[in-house]
């Protein structure tokens, strides 16, 4: 640290004794490759920031299918079904079911695997609305904070309707609670299994911590079990 701070006002001195034109060309000598860098690093972040914000907006909702082979992603059946129920006008907005995240949460946390990396970084930037995978996995899954608190006021109408269907886990987090949470919602009868095959026996869903459309995520639910 001292030699950089020696550096920094070494150089510092030097251009302050140098005319301005004279010091933005030997700035741009210098230090063009930092400055490029830097400028490109901003210029993505920038981009990537307002992806996603644009990303979240234009969705009516985005459920991820985690660890099945079952055909669920966009255009699937099950898609389709879920667009006619709702109404959803899907050329205003999308309507984004992902089956290409093949990690399973009860075998390893999630360690070295992409798929649970893609997920983590929808969760954290509020993209994910819901995620469905085998019952004991997604409990696991709770208990990393990265699925929403069914406690919490916002949840309230689905707690109405599928409270007796909770499923809990303890936080990581202690300073979060020290006492388990509602994390999941067990729909191992629901059509995901006994009409879609999604899942072979037990499945649940989470809602992502972060997400902005869980009326949306309610419809889901409330598709799952119509008549």
């Amino acid at each position: 640290m001292g030699r950089l701070h020696n550096w920094f006002v070494g150089e510092k001195k030097k251009i302050s004794s140098m005319t301005p034109r004279t010091a933005a060309e030997y700035i741009w000598d210098y230090y063009k490759l930092w400055i490029i860098g830097i400028v490109c690093l901003v210029s993505l972040g920038l981009f990537v920031y307002g992806r996603v914000s644009t990303a979240m907006s234009e969705h009516w909702c985005y459920i991820m299918f985690a660890d099945t082979r079952a055909e669920a992603g966009s255009g699937s059946k099950i898609w389709e079904d879920f667009v006619e129920y709702t109404g959803y006008d899907t050329s205003q907005k999308l309507l984004e079911f992902n089956a290409e995240a093949y990690f399973d949460y009860a075998e390893n946390l999630g360690r070295g695997n992409r798929y649970y990396e893609m997920f983590a970084g929808f969760t954290d930037a509020g993209l994910l609305d819901a995620v469905t995978m085998e019952t004991d996995s997604l409990t696991l899954l709770g208990a990393s904070g990265r699925l929403l608190d069914l406690s919490r006021p916002e949840c309230a109408s689905i707690k109405e309707k599928y409270g007796d269907r909770f499923l809990y886990a303890l936080p990581i987090d202690t300073e979060y609670s020290t006492e388990e949470v509602p994390v999941g919602i067990d729909i191992s009868d629901s059509r995901i299994v006994t009409e879609y095959h999604i899942y072979d026996e037990s499945c649940a869903l989470g809602i992502g911590a972060f997400s902005g459309h869980i009326e949306a995520v309610e419809a889901f639910l409330d598709f799952l079990y119509a008549e």
